[in-house]
């Protein structure tokens, strides 16, 4: 019989909610949110990138990630480029005041990963990693196949 205990996928569903609303925490001092921080980063470690790669980067919508990028641009983090190419797509680029709240933000959420990963060993963590990617291709496979 089906138990929702059990479910790997209300598992792994309460872990993240969890795990992220104390990541939003450790941020408050910095007033950003999470997926702030996570645009943050991706924008830095990929120098410049266009809405829809982040949206995709971010696993988000991209009218979700436009009303991320708004707030963060009206806060002075980023910039909207045209794309040289393609007058239609924008390019994201981070302002001098967003790669020094970045580089800021990176050893706290260092601390933060490591603070969550405390205990679990190496081997365990990429099974646990293997898992969760073998998970999501079935769900990925299975939904192409309906």
């Amino acid at each position: 019989m089906f138990n929702l205990d059990d479910c790997m996928a209300f598992i792994t569903s309460k872990s993240a909610k969890i795990i992220s609303q104390a990541m939003e925490k450790r941020l408050i001092p910095y007033n950003i949110t999470r997926s702030q921080w996570i645009a943050l980063y991706y924008i830095y470690t990929n120098d410049c990138i266009t809405q829809s790669a982040l949206a995709e980067k971010m696993s988000i919508k991209e009218p979700t990630v436009v009303r991320v990028i708004q707030k963060m641009e009206q806060d002075g983090l980023l910039i909207r480029l045209h794309s040289n190419d393609d007058k239609r797509i924008k390019q994201l680029s981070l302002s001098n005041k967003g790669t020094r709240l970045c580089e800021k933000l990176l050893p706290i959420a260092d601390k933060f990963m490591h603070d969550t990963i405390a205990g679990i060993s190496q081997q365990d963590l990429q099974i646990l990693k293997n898992s969760l990617d073998k998970m999501t291709s079935n769900v990925l496979k299975n939904n192409s196949q309906k």
